[in-house]
């Protein structure tokens, strides 16, 4: 049986692998790092093995290989957890972005 899909999300996500430093919270001094997955206008799926907690605000930054573009610069809020089902030792994280610059 064969059933038709609609995606539901309202922002098409574009496959984006480039390294993510991320702050939790604005009082932070540690800087965590990541690998991006995917990015959409509105959220951010990283791998990491750092798993902040559900809830946490994020300061982002990635950096692409063009020294011509400037990085990407954004907020966030950790929607979702999950340990990475292709390897144990880093998580998936899901990032809904509300700001970026």
């Amino acid at each position: 049986m064969s059933q038709d899909y609609e995606e539901k999300r309202s922002f098409s996500r574009m496959r984006i692998e480039t390294t993510v430093h991320f702050n939790v919270n604005k009082n932070s001094d540690i800087t965590y790092k990541g690998l991006s997955r995917d990015l959409s206008a509105t959220g951010l799926l990283m791998q990491s093995d750092y798993a902040p907690p559900v809830g946490a605000e994020l300061q982002l930054e990635m950096h692409t290989d063009n020294e011509r573009l400037p990085p990407f610069v954004a907020e966030g809020e950790v929607l979702r957890v999950e340990s990475d089902p292709e390897d144990s030792s880093q998580y998936l994280i899901s990032v809904a972005l509300n700001k970026t610059q």
